[in-house]
């Protein structure tokens, strides 16, 4: 019900703690609502596995699916609506996730995913698959991705291969003679991708059919006839079938847009940075001259010709190098507009911004402070169980010695985006030479020595 990411996310915990109870699961497959966050999820399971809860010593989280409707993902982007104004899509009582905007919540739970499933193909037109594909491949390019009808799709893609190969490590034969535990393996041990070659063995759990290279190949010898082999014609699993005349349902026979569509329409990113802080007067500015599209759907004609799709009041910049921006995110840093005094917000060093925008939503709101308002001794404390994190922050977040992790980091996703021009609007309400000696001053007077 989408609480695994909000108030209720012990719940997963204990339910995991309890299914898990006296039985050993290769895999459990969590199910979330359309409404909850996936990042979130993984990261209160990360919390907790810090504070060793019983339920991740069980399990852990290794694989995030995420199932896009090809027929609806243009419009849901586009829409003006939050989840709560959605019949059905959340409880009445749920007021956190009833105020997410449908466009930005249909962006990260895609950019959270490491498998996306373009799904409901067979419904939708050739130009709805090749946009829901195509702008999911532009906002997460790491993601398998499949374009399926009804969902099928190999349980394999699904749980990934890890669990397999991990299931096989546990399963090796023990071969102490002596041994009498009797949850072990003692029969005469073989390579679990070989059959048994043993011509006297009369153990029925071994194979003593012909063996094949491995699990994944099918069997290429047309005089086998053991129903347990694979005997159709084998595809890469990032490959669709490309045999007109299969009829084995398990093939992928859809057409793929993994490469084709994302090339073709212009899907492109970049991830603007900068060590200086933002005048928030002029970037504001800026920001109140963002475009609006005017289209009530995310089709081809938006992705070919973006500006022509955009509405602008009378006295904006019919120019603005924000056309064509689909996705914009990241952190941002704002210099206090006064330091001392009524009005003064000087909280604006110590805190992070979070930047977020999709389809015809926009919002910057607080993030928390930057870990840089902590001494580094300090700050190691909060990753005692997970130093790997902390390297990274130290290794990718720190953009100066100075102001540690404060930074601008945003990336842009669009069709036929302009990195020149929204780099160099974005540097205009960068603080200036002059203006950082001001506030290297007055931050010093208000913090100390430690900025």
């Amino acid at each position: 019900n989408g609480c695994a990411c909000c108030s209720l996310s012990d719940e997963l915990l204990t339910s995991m703690e309890s299914l898990m109870d006296g039985r050993d699961f290769d895999a459990v497959v969590v199910e979330l609502s359309g409404v909850a966050d996936p990042v979130a999820v993984k990261q209160n399971w990360e919390q907790a596995k810090m504070m060793q809860h019983k339920a991740t010593t069980l399990a852990d989280i290794t694989r995030v699916v995420t199932v896009v409707d090809a027929c609806t993902f243009g419009t849901d982007w586009m829409t003006w609506n939050t989840a709560g104004d959605r019949d059905g899509w959340v409880d009445a009582a749920d007021d956190c996730s009833a105020q997410r905007k449908v466009p930005e919540l249909l962006a990260e739970q895609v950019e959270a995913a490491d498998l996306l499933l373009v799904n409901k193909i067979d419904m939708a037109g050739k130009e709805q698959v090749a946009v829901a594909s195509s702008v999911a491949r532009g906002l997460n390019k790491d993601a398998d991705l499949f374009e399926v009808e009804f969902g099928i799709i190999s349980p394999k893609e699904i749980l990934g291969d890890g669990i397999i190969k991990e299931k096989k490590k546990e399963d090796k034969s023990c071969s102490d003679p002596d041994c009498k535990d009797e949850t072990h393996d003692h029969s005469h041990s073989h390579d679990h991708d070989s059959a048994c070659a043993d011509p006297d063995c009369t153990d029925d759990s071994h194979e003593h059919s012909h063996s094949h290279e491995n699990e994944s190949s099918s069997c290429s010898d047309p005089k086998c006839t053991d129903d347990s082999h694979e005997h159709s014609h084998s595809h890469d699993h990032d490959s669709s079938c490309s045999d007109p005349d299969c009829t084995d349902t398990s093939h992928e026979h859809s057409h793929e847009h993994k490469k084709t569509s994302h090339d073709k329409l212009g899907i492109s990113n970049f991830v603007y940075k900068a060590a200086i802080p933002f005048s928030p007067g002029r970037l504001l500015g800026l920001l109140n001259q963002w475009p609006v599209p005017i289209k009530e759907d995310l089709n081809i004609e938006v992705l070919e010709t973006p500006k022509a799709v955009y509405q602008f009041q009378e006295g904006l910049d019919s120019d603005s190098p924000f056309i064509g921006v689909l996705r914009s995110k990241g952190f941002c840093w704002m210099a206090p507009t006064k330091w001392t005094g009524l009005a003064e917000d000087t909280w604006r060093h110590e805190t992070a911004n979070y930047w977020s925008h999709a389809g015809k939503h926009f919002g910057i709101q607080t993030a928390g402070k930057w870990w840089a308002t902590l001494p580094k001794d300090r700050m190691k404390g909060y990753f005692e169980g997970n130093m790997k994190e902390y390297d990274r922050i130290l290794r990718e977040d720190w953009a100066s010695e100075e102001f540690g992790d404060r930074r601008q980091e945003i990336v842009f996703i669009g069709a036929s985006i302009d990195q020149k021009a929204i780099t160099d609007a974005l540097n205009e309400c960068l603080l200036t030479d002059e203006e950082m000696a001001v506030y290297r001053k007055e931050a010093e007077k208000v913090y100390g020595a430690a900025l």
